[in-house]
């Protein structure tokens, strides 16, 4: 059976943007961090403000999502991750059921949105612009699968 799971990982991909600042200030995450978002994020020039508010999220959202996926589930995540092992493959190993998947992209979407309303449209234009300029290029791959 093929899972689609490209909408959840580009979700994934959005929440880990909004990480990246808490990541830099804050607690140690437990997603990894991928070569060169921390650079793209750190251009934004993030207030304390914004930086506390994405701490919020993030904050929120992880504690939704660990509800969501069982504790084997977030054992094969960690061990995935640990092995270095990219993120679209880490998450295709949990076999998540359709319901995880739905539930997943609606804590997704929320934090995508309320990240949205935090930054400027200056800083999102300016984020939009530095993603198109690094894709393809492998530049937020894992450092041992980069092409």
């Amino acid at each position: 059976m093929k899972i689609k799971l490209l909408p959840l990982l580009a979700g994934i991909a959005a929440m880990a943007l909004t990480a990246i600042p808490m990541i830099v200030k804050a607690q140690p995450a437990n997603l990894p961090v991928l070569p060169g978002l921390q650079e793209v994020i750190s251009n934004l020039n993030l207030t304390e403000e914004q930086q506390a508010q994405f701490a919020q999220i993030r904050s929120e959202t992880q504690a939704k999502l660990e509800n969501v996926l069982t504790a084997q589930q977030k054992n094969t995540l960690q061990a995935a991750i640990a092995q270095g092992k990219p993120l679209r493959q880490a998450m295709a190993s949990l076999n998540l059921t359709p319901e995880q998947k739905t539930e997943i992209r609606s804590i997704l979407q929320s934090a995508r949105q309320q990240g949205r309303d935090i930054v400027t449209e200056e800083q999102r234009q300016q984020l939009r612009q530095e993603m198109q300029s690094r894709r393809g290029q492998g530049e937020f791959r894992p450092r041992n699968q980069q092409r």
